[in-house]
Parts: C-alpha cells; sequence; structure tokens
C-alpha cells in the first residue's frame, strides 16, 4: 500500500471567500484566515488544492468577487472545499490516535490492526474526533444492518454544502425502503435480467472472461486488464443492450469505481467529479435504452424504477466485483498449495469466493444514519446518529456463531439489489482463471488505490500467464 500522492488539482477558480451581502459600495480588502493546506510529506494528508496555497499562519488578502460572478460557481467552490476539510478532519483524527480515523486515512499501514483495535475499546466505540459510533462486534453489525433503525449512507435533508460529503454518489443514497421497492426488479429473471439462473450468469460471464484473458498479452494487470473490463459487458448482455450501447456502457462503467469509497471518504475534487459525471452518463444510458426496448415499463412510476434499479446494480456491483476477484486471486496465491488445490480443481472458485466475503471482503466498513432514538449495544443513540459497521472486522468477530454466514455484502440498500451478481460473476472469473492460466504468478508489487477505506481497491495487480523459466546458459 503506498501513501497518498500530493494531488495537483485545484479547487475552482471561485472559492475566494467573499461578502454576501447585496449590490452597495465595494468593501474594503480584509484578512481571511486560510485553513491550512494539506501538507505531501508521507505522514501527512493530501492537500486538494495547488500547493502554494498559503497556510493560516501566512493570512492573504482577498479581494470580493464580481458582481457577475455566477451563484453556482461559487456554489461549486464551497463544495470543493467543504470536501476538502472533511477529508482534512478524518486526516487529523488519525493523528491523534482515533482508530477509525486511522482506517478512513487509508494510508499504507494494514488496516486490520486499527479494526481489531475498536473491538478491543468494546462491542460499540465512539470516534469523538468525527463524531461517529463504530463497531467490529458481528451481533452488533447484524443488529445496524437489519434494524428499520439504521438507515441510509447519510443525513437526510442536509443541504449540499453543509454536508461534510457533498459530493457522495447520488445512486448509491437510497434509504432501505427504496432498496427494498427496487430490489425484485433484479432478480434472476425479472423485469431487467435476461439470465433465469445464477448458474446461467455464470456461464456467460466465463465466455466474456476467456475472451478477455485471451486479448491479454503474456503479462498484464489483473485489475485493470481483467476483473474491471468484466463487469461491464457481461451486465450489459444481461440488460439487454444493443451494441452500440453495449460498448458504451461497458467503456464508461470503470469509471464509476471511486462511487463506494466516496460515501465515507472525500475523493479529490476531480476525482469525485469525474465519477458523478461517469455516474450520470450510465443512468442516463440505462434509462434510454431500457425505455427503447419497452423494458422500462413506460413513462414514469415503475419505468423510472427500473431504470435506476439498473444503475444502481450496476455502480454498485462493477468495481465490488472487481476487488473480489483480486483479493481473491491475492490471497489464494499468498497461502502455500491454495492457488494448486484450485487449479486442480475448479469448482472449488465459489467456496473460495465465500471464504473471502467472510474473511477479508470486498466492502470493509459500512455507515448507517439513525432515524429514530434507538439501543445500541447499551447505548441510546439519538436520530441523526452516525454507525459505521467494520464489516471486515465483524467477519472475523472469534465470537460470531460457528459456521455464520458470511458478512462480506450488507443486506440492504445497493448491494440487496446487486449481491448475487456480483458472487456469481466473481465465482466464474476465479474458476476461468483457474482453468487457462493454471501457472499465473505475481509479476510485480501490487498497489492499492490511495483514499480507499472501503475497498482497499487495487490499483494495480500485475501478473504473468506462466511460471518465469531461467535463461539458457
Amino acid at each position: 500500500m503506498t501513501a497518498e500522492p500530493l494531488s495537483a488539482e485545484p479547487l475552482p477558480a471561485d472559492r475566494t471567500r467573499t461578502d454576501p451581502s447585496p449590490a452597495g459600495p465595494a468593501p474594503a480588502k480584509r484578512l481571511t484566515a486560510v485553513p491550512p493546506a494539506e501538507p505531501a510529506s508521507p505522514g501527512s494528508p493530501p492537500s486538494e488544492s495547488p500547493a502554494t496555497e498559503p497556510t493560516a499562519a501566512e493570512p492573504v488578502v482577498t479581494e470580493p468577487a464580481p458582481a457577475a460572478r455566477p451563484r453556482a460557481g461559487l456554489a461549486e467552490a464551497l463544495v470543493a472545499r467543504r470536501n476538502q476539510l472533511t477529508r482534512a478532519a478524518q486526516w487529523f483524527a488519525g493523528t491523534e490516535g482515533d482508530p477509525y480515523g486511522l482506517l478512513l486515512r487509508a494510508g499504507a499501514d494494514d488496516p486490520a490492526r486499527h479494526e481489531e483495535r475498536v473491538r478491543e475499546l468494546g462491542p460499540l466505540y465512539r470516534s469523538a474526533p468525527l463524531d461517529t459510533w463504530v463497531t467490529a462486534h458481528r451481533a452488533v453489525a447484524e443488529q445496524v444492518l437489519t434494524d428499520p433503525a439504521f438507515d441510509g449512507t447519510g443525513p437526510d435533508g442536509t443541504p449540499v454544502g453543509l454536508d461534510g460529503l457533498p459530493l457522495r454518489s447520488e445512486l448509491l443514497s437510497l434509504d432501505s425502503a427504496t432498496a427494498a421497492r427496487l430490489a425484485p426488479l433484479t432478480a434472476f429473471g425479472g423485469p431487467l435480467l435476461w439470465a433465469r439462473e445464477e448458474n446461467c450468469v455464470a456461464q456467460r460471464a466465463a465466455t466474456y472472461a476467456r475472451r478477455l484473458l485471451e486479448g491479454c498479452g503474456e503479462h498484464f494487470d489483473l485489475a485493470e486488464d481483467f476483473a474491471r473490463r468484466l463487469p461491464g459487458p457481461v451486465l450489459a448482455e444481461q440488460f439487454s443492450l444493443p451494441d452500440a450501447a453495449h460498448e458504451e456502457f461497458a467503456r464508461v462503467l470503470p469509471d464509476c469505481r471511486h462511487a463506494l469509497d466516496g460515501l465515507v471518504c472525500p475523493q479529490p475534487y476531480a476525482t469525485a467529479r469525474a465519477t458523478r459525471t461517469a455516474e450520470a452518463t450510465v443512468a442516463a444510458l440505462l434509462a434510454r435504452h431500457l425505455s427503447e426496448a419497452g423494458g422500462a415499463g413506460g413513462a414514469g412510476g415503475a419505468g423510472e424504477d427500473t431504470a435506476r434499479a439498473a444503475a444502481v446494480l450496476a455502480v454498485s456491483a462493477a468495481e465490488t466485483t472487481a476487488v473480489l476477484i483480486v483479493d481473491t486471486v491475492r490471497r489464494l496465491r499468498a497461502r502455500t498449495g491454495a492457488w494448486e488445490r484450485l487449479t486442480a480443481d475448479p469448482a472449488l472458485a465459489a467456496e473460495a469466493v465465500r471464504e473471502t466475503l467472510r474473511t477479508a471482503p470486498p466492502v470493509r466498513l459500512e455507515t448507517r444514519t439513525t432515524r429514530t432514538e434507538t439501543t445500541l449495544a447499551g447505548t441510546e443513540l439519538p436520530a441523526g446518529a452516525r454507525v459505521a459497521v467494520l464489516m471486515a472486522a465483524a467477519g472475523r468477530d472469534p465470537g460470531a456463531p460457528a459456521g455464520a454466514a458470511p458478512l462480506g455484502l450488507a443486506p440492504d440498500l445497493h448491494f440487496a439489489l446487486s449481491a448475487p451478481l456480483i458472487t456469481s460473476i466473481a465465482g466464474a472469473a476465479l474458476r476461468t482463471l483457474a482453468e487457462t492460466l493454471p501457472h499465473l504468478r505475481e509479476a510485480g508489487e501490487p498497489v492499492i488505490r490511495p483514499r480507499s477505506p472501503v475497498l482497499l481497491a487495487p490499483a494495480r495487480f500485475p501478473v504473468a500467464k506462466r511460471e518465469s523459466t531461467p535463461c539458457a546458459s
């Protein structure tokens, strides 16, 4: 894992704070303290603003914005600043030793030790710097994920400029009631999916996986060249998209990769904006072509639900599936004889995926907000309290019942729509890799993407198709 590099992306040009009073005599110049820039050193958080931005110790003179400045530009600047300040708060919480802050920093250290520290602090730990209740206990996690008192990934009715995560995914910011309404639309053989059963999806995923592997050279990136390119064509076929839309969908979908991490960790401004653009493109493409095909059930109501369900399924499944594929391969390769046992019996692929979901799931944490006053682990929580569930730690809980089902994908919200597709595609991909590339090996150091506390997503995972052979003397 690597420390985050200094971002070269500046904030919008109109980020200067101004006096919002109506027209009148031009106000005098004033000194405005600017929050400290985020240092670029390995032990410091990254900055989303230019490296030349002054610190709080160096007050600067700011001019009032021109009267003609567009309101939209100022609003966007405020959103960008809020995004940056929230990231700074997370970073400095970690600096103070808060284990949840250290997890959200997503630095170069192993997150498991911070997760275990949360477990040591009891069934429900309060991260005071981030005003969040955190649990690593399975029983508490199950209550949060199933009790109607806990809902959604963020606050309701908060103005975007005051929201700590103003650029969070709109598609994935749904409540449990909406997810429950949309989930039947994504069932096998339902209004959206062409396949009538999971095995059919797995067979089609295996076909696309073989095609992708045939196009890869002797050395390739398992994450970028294979795992992230597989879900798009599989889902496009399931949605019965026409050829032209199929290609565009498969090309744009991987650009939504930051959406899940962005639900808890502010992404760099340019990255967050690009992710929103990609999400909007995917949603618009699906709405248009499902409507043209008659799959949206006509205008309004059910039609809008079908298009929305397709978009939520696609965005929540794509990067999660890619991470699950890569993580399962990495874990098997790291255990002596595990990869060899799989290649000898590729039918073990589904079990290998389930084991990864149990002990090292692709989604390491989930957040919920209390909608009513409630009691959790003996603690009274008010409405509006934020709760974080450390899914990976809860899955490893030594106090969990023997043989408990994997807790890797939450049963509510977006994964209520996409979990069956994620496990089916990942299992088919792993089985295809075992059948076609039994001598697959690592060919370089894996790199984890910065600001990825939810997924620990691989930025790259270089591999080779065959074991290296010594040069002839």
